[in-house]
């Protein structure tokens, strides 16, 4: 097993608390609150508590309150595996995730095209090949591989747009540049990255800041990135660029924002039948998950 080497702890602020999301009655997301607020809000019976889709613990509120906010930010990292979000206002951190993209998408459609083909060998009612509706549409098209990252990271956004009164989103912008006619390698993270800036811009103003900047607020911030292919789901592998870029963009402090590791439910999907004979010599049905929820 793999050694996690030591990271220092990065400062804090003497007597900030973290902060609970809160919600209006009609799902408008208002500043967030401390814990003993909210607590002495749900024993009053105010407020009723809630969860969303990435499992983030919040209150309703159930009585109208005034519908002031101040200006908060998301900030994401982008990578080919993982994502580093955070959430800050101009005081502190709020939120600190990493974000796992799914994968297997190749073997997934390989398996499910293997599986096709033979239910057209035998002796089983035939689906026809629907080739019209695949790549022509007018739409931005995007392979699955990369299409499942994208909508992915998406929706975790939308999500936390849905919890925090967010006015601007920040982004480490993905971008090689070829050494060579002969450069063809640069990270997958690149691939679907304007579907990605389209969609976030739907949700908040996007502005996007160069790798180098990063480097330079998380150096001068004195946090640490832990390197390597196979880094550990902490706080130093992912989130950290997310928090360089919402402390320098914002000038906020760190705080004690909680750290959450977000990874996408694989659902079974119905099929046929199992790829394996079981027992009686026979392939039952297999999956049938129904619920159509992401995370």
């Amino acid at each position: 097993m793999s050694r996690i080497p030591n990271v220092p702890p990065v400062s804090r602020v003497p007597g900030e608390q973290p902060r609970v999301p809160v919600v209006s009655i009609d799902h408008v997301p208002l500043m967030p609150t401390t814990p003993a607020h909210a607590r002495k809000m749900l024993k009053d019976g105010v407020a009723r508590p809630r969860r969303n889709k990435l499992g983030i613990f919040y209150i309703q509120m159930q009585i109208p309150v005034g519908t002031a906010t101040q200006p908060m930010i998301v900030t994401d990292d982008f990578g080919s595996r993982h994502e580093g979000l955070a959430v800050a206002s101009l005081r502190q951190v709020a939120l600190t995730a990493q974000l796992d993209l799914p994968g297997g998408i190749p073997q997934k459609r390989t398996t499910r095209a293997t599986l096709r083909h033979a239910r057209r060998f035998r002796h089983c009612p035939r689906r026809l090949r629907r080739f019209h509706n695949r790549r022509h549409s007018r739409r931005y098209w995007l392979a699955p591989t990369q299409a499942a990252k994208v909508h992915a990271r998406v929706k975790a956004v939308a999500q936390l747009c849905a919890l925090f009164p967010i006015t601007a989103i920040y982004g480490e912008d993905v971008h090689h540049t070829p050494t060579g006619p002969t450069d063809r390698h640069f990270s997958t993270a690149e691939v679907g990255k304007t579907l990605t800036y389209q969609e976030f811009r739907k949700l908040a103003p996007l502005t996007l800041v160069r790798g180098d900047d990063t480097a330079a607020w998380r150096t001068a911030l004195g946090l640490t990135k832990i390197g390597g292919a196979h880094r550990p789901p902490v706080f130093a592998s992912q989130a950290v660029d997310a928090v360089a870029i919402a402390m320098g963009v914002s000038g906020c402090a760190f705080g004690h924002p909680p750290f959450s590791v977000w990874t996408a439910i694989r659902f079974v999907r119905r099929s046929l039948h199992r790829q394996r004979f079981q027992r009686g010599g026979i392939r039952p049905i297999y999956g049938g998950t129904t619920n159509g929820t992401f995370f």
